[in-house]
């Protein structure tokens, strides 16, 4: 009797597991295909599939996850790997729910007795229609050797603890345990997407939960604590800044007049200075005068970036990448713009974050002057494409590379300085296009 309670008290707990793990593939494969789905829009449109192909192997290489794009009568257009089956039992009743415009359910728990692999589709969508579907097969050894793990741990736990159990009391106790557990789990996916003001319930716990709820709850706070300490480090670190920069300014110009050496070091003053300034509009703590600069003659964008591409050619050639000068149309802004500055964030974040060639052009479109900046990189998908430019916010991809969140951030502080604003866009082709839209202005004499 004893032994039927403890696999009737294992059963929820193991099914969580199981479930919990497999939504987790799940929803990370789901934004893949999201990408996918946004990528193949085009080519299914224009039949110019050949960047496909090339994107399909590519990820599959990357990720060791065949994918392939299907149009809406269940063709293979696109595949990473040859020989794919659409009439396969899982991968029909996939296709068939995607191609009606509906999202499959999410897949079964992955139960280590079993095998097979997890099919992901997402619907391809232009204007309301659905013209294919992005597949994903993704492989489940590793997550199924996962909820081993876990069945194999909590069978311990249960066969130690099997003398306490009593009869009545199994499925209250399943269920008092795993609430808090589901909410603590719910509480982590709000904390990830950046909502670190989350907390748990502590109340009607058991002690031991409760003082898991009580740590999580502390981790939260201090991270929250952590990101304002930041933001207020960069506040007070431009304004401390400011008083020592202008006692060294005024004591090197007096240098100057004597010196070449005191008039570089002069310049290098005023550009610490300039920093200093961008720092405290990036903390919210200044509020730029329109009327600071009003009388200087406007900037042509075009010749500004050819000639800090000089560099960046130099910079790029050492690292064997390839650096490609577009068009350049001449185009008057205002001349505060920090050109050097933010050319130097979007070059800099193609070469680690992208895939070469990088291609830098200037035109005008309407009112406005673009410079782009596009890579060839698998790009971002729709939800991260929304947040480019946050504060702190960096791809899940690339959050185990080195960067601080802030390059873009500043990007798009700088363009909103003189009126501007930052779009990211996903190219025709794969990749990423960064533009930086700053309005033209009319009285310029190219």
């Amino acid at each position: 009797m004893v032994v039927a309670l403890a696999i009737v008290a294992v059963i929820p707990l193991a099914n969580f597991i199981a479930t919990s793990t497999s939504r987790t593939l799940f929803l990370s494969r789901s934004n893949d295909a999201d990408w996918f789905a946004a990528m193949a829009e085009s080519p299914l449109q224009t039949g110019d599939i050949a960047n496909l192909r090339e994107l399909a192997v590519r990820y599959q290489e990357l990720y060791n996850t065949p994918v392939f794009v299907v149009d809406v009568d269940s063709r293979v257009v696109a595949t990473s790997v040859s020989g794919v089956d659409v009439k396969e039992e899982d991968i029909s009743a996939a296709l068939h729910s995607t191609l009606a415009g509906r999202l499959p359910a999410e897949p079964p728990p992955l139960w280590p007795w079993r095998s097979g692999e997890m099919v992901v589709s997402r619907p391809v969508v232009n204007n309301g229609s659905v013209l294919g579907a992005a597949v994903l097969r993704v492989p489940t050894d590793k997550a199924r050797d996962q909820v081993q793990s876990g069945l194999l741990l909590l069978l311990g736990g249960l066969l130690i603890s099997i003398g306490a159990i009593i009869i009545g009391i199994v499925r209250p106790i399943t269920r008092w345990v795993l609430r808090p557990l589901q909410d603590l789990d719910n509480a982590t996916h709000q904390i990830t997407r950046g909502a670190l003001d989350t907390r748990v319930s502590t109340d009607g716990r058991a002690p031991e939960l409760r003082r898991l709820g009580d740590s999580f709850n502390s981790m939260a706070l201090s991270l929250h604590q952590a990101r304002q300490r930041e933001r207020e480090f960069v506040a007070d670190a431009s304004h401390q800044l400011r008083t020592p920069l202008t006692s060294a300014r005024i004591h090197i110009e007096g240098l100057s007049r004597l010196s070449p050496t005191a008039r570089f070091a002069l310049s290098d003053i005023d550009r610490l200075g300039r920093i200093v300034q961008r720092l405290s509009r990036l903390a919210g703590s200044d509020r730029p005068s329109g009327d600071a600069e009003g009388n200087e003659e406007p900037l042509d964008l075009a010749q500004a970036v050819k000639e800090r591409l000089v560099g960046w050619k130099a910079v790029y050639s050492a690292d064997d990448l390839e650096l490609i000068v577009g068009e350049m149309v001449p185009g008057g802004v205002a001349p505060e713009l920090e050109v050097d500055d933010i050319l130097d964030v979007l070059l800099d974040n193609a070469s680690k974050y992208g895939a070469p060639p990088v291609e830098v052009s200037v035109t005008r479109d309407g009112t406005e002057v673009v410079m782009s900046v596009r890579d060839h990189g698998l790009g971002l998908g729709s939800r991260d494409l929304k947040k480019v430019g946050e504060r702190f916010w960096r791809s899940a991809h690339h959050r185990e590379m080195p960067g601080t969140g802030l390059g873009l951030a500043i990007v798009r502080s700088e363009a909103a300085r003189v009126g501007g604003r930052v779009v990211a866009r996903p190219p025709i082709g794969g990749g990423l296009v960064i533009e930086v839209r700053v309005p033209l202005i009319d009285d310029y004499d190219a």
